[in-house]
């Protein structure tokens, strides 16, 4: 009887706003047939009175540390395929949006290295069954071609806890 990576995250915790602007990240397990991945969503909540204008491809500060708050090395997966063009959103006041923030062009490691891909502000890593703690600080920079309600700055996330385990098949 083989066994497969599974995984679990917790993040409930919103960021303190910042200009009215919170944020969290979601970590959510994917079984892709033939490889494990982790999808990403960033959930962004507007707190103050006016709409706010966010791109969907924001940059992205990102550090995995393992149980013991080591840095976990990155690994060097190829990337292929189309990169969306970045798109607009505005968010109403006392309003929520989520979208996928994770680099879905870089290649998935079949079940047989017995490991679920993290890939996230430029890095990959491969998770092997272990707790993970993922750090990330989120950038929305100023942009030429942005509406005038474009939200700017910096947005330091909790923390995200990343459990994989393994499953038996």
């Amino acid at each position: 009887m083989s066994t497969q990576p599974t995984s679990q995250s917790a993040a409930d915790a919103w960021s303190p706003p910042i200009r009215g602007l919170a944020g969290r990240l979601r970590v959510e397990f994917e079984d892709l047939n033939p490889g494990l991945r982790h999808a990403v969503y960033l959930e962004l909540q507007n707190h103050s009175f006016d709409p706010v204008a966010v791109t969907n491809q924001p940059e992205i500060r990102a550090e995995l540390l393992d149980s013991s708050g080591n840095p976990v090395g990155t690994s060097g997966l190829p990337m292929s395929g189309p990169i969306p063009e970045p798109q607009w959103g505005v968010i109403p006041r006392d309003a929520y949006m989520r979208f996928r923030v994770d680099m879905q062009t870089v290649g998935v490691p079949t079940r047989e290295h017995g490991v679920a891909l993290l890939a996230l502000g430029g890095k990959s890593w491969e998770l092997k069954v272990g707790e993970y703690v993922l750090k990330t600080t989120v950038v929305f920079q100023k942009q030429e071609d942005a509406p005038p309600n474009q939200w700017v700055g910096d947005l330091e996330l909790s923390s995200v806890e990343v459990v994989v385990t393994l499953e038996k098949a």
